[in-house]
């Protein structure tokens, strides 16, 4: 009984790590050709990050030209090769 308690607190501890969190931000700058974008983001809880304004790199996936200067954001990053990708991003409501 106590391995399966731990084997189910283990596997709802990997699931909320997994998902990264909605960071709400404001765009400052788009690269849409080179697939980049610059933020200034609040808080990013779920990698530790203190509120800044920064360069990322965005998922090919994501198109950027809907995107401007002065936007409400928000987005998710993950950790890729060792760098953050901003792998979902949408207006803010």
């Amino acid at each position: 009984m106590k391995k399966f308690v731990l084997g189910i607190l283990f596997l709802i501890t990997s699931l909320s790590w997994a998902a990264p969190d909605w960071t709400k931000a404001q765009v400052v700058k788009v690269e849409p050709e080179r697939h980049r974008i610059v933020l200034k983001h609040e808080r990013i809880q779920s990698i530790d990050m203190d509120a800044m304004t920064m360069l990322f790199d965005t998922a090919p996936k994501l198109n950027l030209k809907s995107y401007k200067a002065g936007d409400q954001v928000r987005f998710q990053v993950k950790i890729s090769d060792g760098a953050l990708e901003v792998v979902a991003l949408e207006k803010a409501p």
